[in-house]
């Protein structure tokens, strides 16, 4: 099986519409179409990836492999640079180190006796 076969099939089922449904949606003669496609013995043309993603709610990027599969709603996801990730990993290690230094000295000030015995006075 292809990747594309892949997707389609996964999308299609996502949308829940068994071959014969998307054979009729697609104005195609019958299922055989969808199931060559679906196992990588034909691939399908863009003008009917283009269709095609418009019934299947997704993008031909997404059928053809280029972006990964939603299999939840897509405003459940966030798509975001690989380096912008990192950017934003970095700050919150540092963030969470100064939390950290923080509540080290907050300790260390807990900790001292002579506070224990002024605070008594």
């Amino acid at each position: 099986m292809s990747i594309v076969g892949e997707r389609i099939k996964k999308y299609r089922e996502l949308a829940g519409l068994n071959q014969d449904q998307l054979a009729a949606e697609l104005k195609k003669s019958s299922k055989a179409v969808i199931s060559n496609w679906e196992t990588g013995r034909n691939e399908p043309s863009l003008a009917e990836l283009r269709k095609m993603a418009e019934i299947l709610q997704t993008s031909v990027a997404q059928l053809v492999g280029e972006m990964p599969i939603f299999e939840e709603p897509r405003e459940n996801y966030i798509m975001i640079r690989k380096d912008d990730l990192i950017d934003l990993q970095r700050k919150a290690l540092e963030l969470e180190e100064e939390r950290i230094n923080e509540l080290k000295e907050q300790l260390e000030q807990a900790k001292k006796p002579g506070d224990d015995e002024a605070a008594l006075s």
